[in-house]
């Protein structure tokens, strides 16, 4: 079947946009259960080492009450949630998501020149800042408080 130059050119382009990152030799299943496997495996690893960072910042000894929490039916959830969606949504996106967590994607030095504007207004709303200041400040408290029994 003979195309033309200009729908060669689309099709290539197409192609290179519909493309999954994974090898062509390996099937899509296994692909996206190597995907899977490994979402849980970096959770499991952040389930563990996170509670120890926290209480090496800390001079008080969290670190049990945090363990009880990751070692529970909830920490067990968060390990098949991140499977699930590891499996759903494929490797390239997964690891997105964990660049998110761990402060690496390009977001994070976007939000950070928007935080440095915001910052120029509220040192002209200091009122403001406060407020929001000690709103999520709350929040975040009142999460944990009510997370753990």
């Amino acid at each position: 079947m003979r195309r033309s130059v200009g729908a060669r050119r689309l099709l290539g382009k197409l192609e290179v946009a519909v493309t999954d990152e994974r090898p062509p030799e390996v099937g899509w299943l296994h692909y996206r259960l190597v995907v899977a496997v490994c979402s849980a495996f970096v959770t499991g690893i952040m389930l563990l080492l996170v509670p120890l960072i926290v209480s090496m910042s800390t001079a008080a000894p969290q670190l049990f009450v945090i363990y009880k929490f990751v070692f529970s039916k909830w920490g067990a959830a968060t390990l098949l949630g991140s499977a699930v969606i590891g499996f759903l949504v494929g490797g390239e996106r997964m690891a997105n998501f964990f660049a998110i967590i761990w402060g690496t994607h390009p977001f994070w030095s976007k939000l950070e020149g928007w935080l440095y504007e915001l910052g120029g207004w509220l040192d002209d709303h200091k009122t403001v800042g406060t407020f929001l200041a000690i709103a999520i400040g709350l929040l975040v408290v009142g999460v944990f408080w009510y997370s753990f029994p």
